[in-house]
């Protein structure tokens, strides 16, 4: 009887042992599976909102820098020019028609019988066209107050002999090739490219066949010669050179197809080739570039006006009259931008556009002392 009821209690704690039965663990591992996929399915969601919130920062933070950095050039459109903010450019008799910078493939030039540039040159719809929509191209200029309205002491046709003063070799008045002089004397200008800088003779040459076809000594009018035999005779100090940038923007749709780029280009960027694959990206992923002016005419001062070509004749945005680019006061910017990630549950694209409006100071106020 003693060796039978020590056998049942030996199985009886063997069965004890062996833990539990199949029925339970499989409800165990149902109950775990369903808290870790409810929870991983959480840090997920947390995961992609994070993710979603980081793209709209950097795009947003993008956005925001390009939008400052055309605010800051805007600014001081027109500043330093002469009355009337242009400045004469070779014509006539032997001349050809001057280059502008514009979007990679596009060969932009100012209209044949042009005789000045303006501080303000719209191209409208002349950009890269990006999801069916054509976009914006405009070509600004001022005066570089770190050298204006420098002496000259010699004048030729070609070349230009600094007075002593700016240094020419270093610091902020250091010349290099490719930049942009203004000549002026009396109420005569002209616009030069260099091509070459002596520092030790202090001596700018601006060489026929530069990038922008600014350098014509041949031509009728305009040219540095027209302004040298022009009155009053030339004496040291009479005519003066000041350094003059002009800035373009546009977008970039084609050195990254997928990426589009908001371009900055300062003058051509090359002294002597004209290469339209120059200039700083100032932002990404920009789809949509536009511009639009507010005018002084006199009259109605027709604001939002995008300068086409139906604007340039009688019976466009400016009424009976044609509008000028003379007439620009404003500008109105529209950048558009987009970000997408991967890893969002989204299927379209991050999108958001800022706007702004900024007065050419240097042409929406007048010096009633000047």
């Amino acid at each position: 009887m003693t060796a039978v009821t020590t056998q049942r209690r030996s199985r009886a704690g063997l069965a004890a042992a062996t833990g539990a039965s199949l029925i339970e663990l499989l409800i165990a591992m149902g109950v775990t599976t369903v808290i870790m996929g409810a929870t991983l399915a959480g840090l997920s969601d947390i995961s992609r909102s994070n993710d979603l919130i980081l793209s709209l920062t950097d795009m947003n933070k993008g956005l925001r820098a390009a939008m400052d950095v055309v605010e800051r050039d805007m600014l001081q459109v027109g500043s330093g020019l002469p009355p009337g903010h242009i400045v004469l450019i070779p014509s006539g008799n032997g001349s050809v028609q001057v280059k502008l910078p514009g979007p990679p493939g596009t060969a932009f030039k100012l209209p044949a019988g042009s005789t000045d540039l303006d501080a303000v040159v719209p191209a409208p719809r002349q950009g890269p066209r990006i999801n069916g929509i054509d976009t914006d191209v405009v070509s600004v200029l001022m005066a570089d107050n770190t050298f204006l309205d420098a002496a000259l002491t010699a004048v030729t046709a070609t070349s230009v002999t600094v007075a002593a003063g700016p240094d020419i070799a270093n610091g902020p008045d250091r010349v290099t090739t490719g930049q942009l002089m203004m000549i002026s004397k009396g109420s005569t200008t002209t616009l030069v490219e260099v091509t070459a800088v002596n520092t030790a003779t202090r001596v700018l040459t601006f060489a026929d066949g530069d990038s922008l076809n600014l350098n014509q000594s041949g031509a009728a009018a305009g040219n540095l010669a027209a302004l040298n035999a022009s009155a009053p005779a030339n004496t040291p100090g009479s005519t003066r050179i000041s350094r003059l940038r002009m800035i373009t923007y546009y977008l970039d749709a084609t050195t990254d197809v997928k990426h589009p780029r908001l371009v900055r280009r300062i003058n051509n960027g090359n002294a002597m080739t004209f290469d339209n694959t120059l200039g700083t990206a100032i932002a990404t992923d920009v789809d949509s570039l536009t511009f639009t002016y507010d005018l002084n005419d006199g009259g109605t001062n027709p604001a939002h006006v995008a300068m086409l070509p139906a604007d340039l004749v009688a019976g466009g945005a400016c009424g009976a009259n044609p509008c000028s680019q003379t007439q620009i006061r404003k500008i109105n910017i529209t950048i558009s931008a987009r970000s997408r990630n991967p890893n969002l549950k989204v299927t379209h694209d991050l999108r958001n556009t800022l706007t702004s409006q900024v007065a050419f100071r240097g042409m929406a106020f007048v010096d009633r002392y000047r």
